[in-house]
């Protein structure tokens, strides 16, 4: 199940999005944290979580800039 808290501390511990899939019916991304090799699936119950995660990735994203 989505949780937004969890997807930002998975950040905040080096995941980093490696694909994303916008598929309608189950969206969903893939985390991988470069430092472990260890890698995770996120899927989102809607659209509207799927766009919250991209918000913040580009908020993350512009902060870099």
């Amino acid at each position: 199940m989505y949780n937004f808290e969890s997807v930002k501390n998975l950040y905040e511990d080096g995941y980093r999005c490696i694909y994303y899939d916008n598929n309608e019916s189950n969206p969903s991304v893939y985390l991988k944290n470069f430092y472990n090799e260890d890698s995770k699936e996120i899927q989102f119950e809607d659209e509207e979580q799927f766009a919250q995660f991209k918000d913040y990735l580009d908020s993350l994203n512009s902060l870099r800039g």
